[in-house]
Order: C-alpha cells, then sequence, then structure tokens
C-alpha cells in the first residue's frame, strides 16, 4: 500500500510538472525522445554523437556538439533525463524564463562537449589507443542534469532532502553526492568514463557561469554570495582547505583578467549613511527568500489542516525558522547611519570631560 502511494505521488507530480513546465523543458525532453528512437540506428548515433576523430579535419563534424546531448543509447538514462529536465525546470523555468534557460544549457553542453573531446585526446596521447578516437561515441544530457543540481542549490540552498538517523542530507550536498555516485557507477562498469567527465564538468562549468556570469534583472553580475561558493558544495570539515584553493584560483584568473574582481560598491551621496552594495547578490537571494517563503508557507498549510493549533500572532517571540527573521539585514545593501556615529562619539567625549573635571 505505501509502495502504490509512492508511485502514484511520483507519478502525479511528474503529470503536472509536464503540463506547467515551458516551452524549453518541453524541447529538451522531446529531442531527448526523438533521439532515443535514433540511437537504434548505427549510422544515426554515428553522425549525431561526438567522436573526436570525426570533429578534426577534413571531416569537421562540429554540429555534433549541438546534437550529441540528444542521444542515448539506453531506455532507463533517457527516463532519467526526462523526469530530471521536468521537475527541476518547473522551477527553474518561471524565474528565468525560456530564454535564459536555453542559453544556459547551451553554455554547458557545448563547452563541455569540448573538454570531453580533449580529454579522449589526452587519453590516446597516453595510450595510443585509436578507440579514444574513432570507437568511443560522446553523447548523453549529463552535463546539463549535473547543472540542474547547482541551479537548486543556488535557489534553496539549505532545503533538507531527506533525514536519517545519522545525518541530513541537504541541497548543498547533492552535486558532489551524485559524482561519487557516478564514480561508483564507473567503476562498476555501469556508466561510460565520458558520463561521469560530462557530470563533473557540467556542475563546474554551470557554477562558473552562475557565480561570475549571469546577468539578473537589476543589471548585477554572477552570485557572489557566501552560501553559492565553490566551498560550500563540501562538507565542513573540508571546506576550508577547498576555500583557500579556490580563492587562490580566483585571484589568477583576475590577474588574467578571466574574471572581475569582487569589489563593494558604496554610495556615500548622503550624509547621514552610507550604503553598501554587494555585487550580484540581490537578485539571486531575492529567488531564494521568495522559494522559503512559499516553502514555509506550504509546510504551515500543511500543519494547518492536520491539526487546530492557531496560527501565532504578530508579536510571538518563536519564528519559523524557514521564514526570514523580522530582524534580518537585506544581503544586497547595508546601511550605516552617521549621525548616530556622531551622536555616540559626541557622547564619549563628554563623559571623558566630566571624568577629568571630577579627577
Amino acid at each position: 500500500m505505501m509502495k502504490q502511494t509512492f508511485v502514484h505521488d511520483i507519478s502525479h507530480q511528474l503529470q503536472s510538472a509536464i503540463f506547467s513546465s515551458g516551452l524549453a523543458a518541453k524541447l529538451i525532453c522531446l529531442f531527448c525522445i526523438i533521439g532515443y528512437g535514433l540511437s537504434y540506428s548505427p549510422q544515426c548515433v554515428r553522425i549525431l554523437t561526438v567522436i573526436p576523430g570525426h570533429v578534426m579535419p577534413p571531416n569537421f563534424w562540429i554540429w555534433t556538439f549541438v546534437t550529441h546531448t540528444f542521444i542515448e543509447l539506453h531506455i532507463w538514462h533517457t527516463i532519467i533525463d526526462v523526469i530530471v529536465v521536468f521537475l527541476y525546470s518547473k522551477m527553474i523555468e518561471p524565474l528565468w524564463g525560456t530564454k535564459e534557460l536555453l542559453k544556459f544549457y547551451f553554455i554547458v553542453t557545448i563547452p563541455n562537449a569540448l573538454i570531453v573531446t580533449f580529454t579522449y585526446f589526452l587519453f590516446y596521447g597516453f595510450t595510443f589507443k585509436e578507440e579514444y578516437l574513432f570507437e568511443r561515441p560522446i553523447y548523453g544530457l549529463a552535463s546539463f542534469i549535473g547543472a540542474y543540481s547547482v541551479i537548486i542549490k543556488q535557489i534553496m540552498p539549505d532545503t533538507v532532502i531527506a533525514t536519517t538517523p545519522f545525518f541530513k542530507l541537504k541541497q548543498d550536498h547533492v552535486p558532489l553526492l551524485i559524482i561519487i555516485l557516478s564514480t561508483l557507477l564507473w567503476i562498476a562498469h555501469a556508466v561510460p568514463i565520458h558520463f561521469l567527465i560530462m557530470l563533473s564538468f557540467g556542475i563546474i562549468i554551470s557554477w562558473t557561469y552562475l557565480r561570475f556570469f549571469q546577468i539578473h534583472q537589476n543589471g548585477t553580475k554572477g552570485d557572489m554570495s557566501s552560501t553559492f561558493s565553490f566551498a560550500s558544495f563540501f562538507p565542513s570539515f573540508i571546506s576550508p582547505i577547498i576555500s583557500v584553493f579556490a580563492n587562490t584560483i580566483f585571484e589568477i584568473f583576475v590577474k588574467i583578467k578571466l574574471c572581475q574582481p569582487y569589489v563593494k560598491k558604496y554610495n556615500a551621496s548622503s550624509s547621514s549613511s552610507i550604503t553598501i552594495t554587494i555585487p550580484g547578490a540581490e537578485a539571486a537571494d531575492a529567488d531564494r527568500r521568495r522559494q522559503k517563503a512559499l516553502k514555509a508557507l506550504n509546510d504551515r498549510m500543511k500543519v494547518k489542516d492536520t491539526s487546530s493549533e492557531a496560527w501565532p500572532e504578530l508579536d510571538d517571540t518563536q519564528q519559523n525558522p524557514l521564514l526570514p527573521p523580522t530582524h534580518h539585514i537585506d544581503s544586497s545593501s547595508v546601511k550605516i547611519d552617521m549621525n548616530n556615529l556622531h551622536g555616540i562619539s559626541t557622547s564619549n567625549k563628554e563623559d571623558l570631560n566630566q571624568e577629568q573635571t571630577t579627577s
């Protein structure tokens, strides 16, 4: 009975996601299904997948850098691709829009195919096995699946997916977890080596774009919040080490002008306050707060349906931890009241003069 309920819930969510998904998700899934049908033809697989020996002159089959993502040789890979794209796009596409999601798709998948192709050339250089050039096609949507896990981490970084007696599985842990799982599957010969490479670099490329280059509606670029740092993808006991390594790489990229330096903007136009603006934080944090508020509202409605407990008054001291605190400071700007600072400084001087007079 419990198994039937679980299957019914999954099928209901998937059906809802299919009908409520946007154009980008439907196009990607449609081409994935068509690509799986074409995979039964060896000639189609040869023409549509990336084969390193064929992308070089005189063949120059560069169109395969676009078409390779739609080809899957196994039905269970296709099913996973369609389910993940539909379920995740239901949350992402309304926030980003169809144009931005399609742009993100090509930003992740095309460079990823180039990286895997270059890796296969390296394998050939070390082993001199021609199978890496002509017999191992590069295909699948693994890079985009890895990129989706990064987007969900950015939107809902502290969301608890599952709770066990030993630990809580959060959305922050998903990118690293799927890399570990893919490594184990590759060791067990359940997935090819290009699947692991594409998944790993899909996570890295998507994080790089979202962290430094994505342009938000308010004109800012990237997301420099601490909850989206590269070290936040790793467990807390090794994140300081990863942070040092990542900061070193970032400084090198700034020096060679691949990335812009992290600069806080100060607005001192007003004599009474100074505004400090953190670039890229406003749009991303607004999306996170919106998602957290929706989740908190849904959880509270479920509690109200199953319990007669009244809603708390506005002056209650206890607050839902999922909702932003009422005394929070906006993450995109911090204001410093110069009048208060001047008043504090004046009072300190008066106290000092009184002490000197008394002595």
